[in-house]
């Protein structure tokens, strides 16, 4: 009897913070995660949130006080990704991986999903509406219409 290896599935899951991502992943747990998957806990961090809205800088031109949001922004990350393992740990996934991406969310995501080579990306849906969804855009929206790869927008 011929024996078939099965292939690794690699599951990128985008994580924010939000009810949403929390959802995300406990909504992939019970629906999709196959024994033998690598999950990729995702998270991007946008450090040009900090630097500018439109042409106006949003921190003080201060080289000291732009490091310091930086590092208050990557002490954010750090402290949710780990929050992200416990709670993968008690949902009973053990081949979890960190990808921490800097930049804007939606290429970002796409980016490490084609490093990585995932086979699937799960993100949440804030449910935007029409009016604002079309004025600043949506993540999950362009990550549908980017990703070369399987999506499931978990929306609750």
């Amino acid at each position: 009897m011929d024996t078939v290896e099965k292939k690794q599935r690699i599951c990128i899951l985008a994580v924010d913070g939000s009810k949403h991502s929390d959802l995300a992943l406990k909504w992939y747990t019970e629906n999709v995660h196959k024994s033998g998957d690598k999950v990729l806990l995702t998270h991007c961090v946008d450090h040009r949130k900090h630097l500018t809205y439109g042409s106006v800088s949003m921190v003080p031109g201060n080289p000291d006080s732009i490091t310091h949001a930086f590092a208050a922004e990557e002490k954010k990350a750090k402290e949710l990704m780990e929050k992200y393992v416990a709670d993968c740990k008690k949902l009973g996934l053990h081949d979890v991986d960190l990808v921490k991406v800097i930049g804007e969310p939606g290429d970002g995501i796409i980016k490490a999903a084609e490093e990585k080579k995932a086979d699937m990306i799960i993100t949440g849906c804030r449910g935007l509406g029409q009016i604002r969804r079309t004025m600043v855009g949506s993540v999950s929206d362009y990550i549908l219409h980017h990703s070369h790869v399987p999506v499931f927008v978990c929306r609750h």
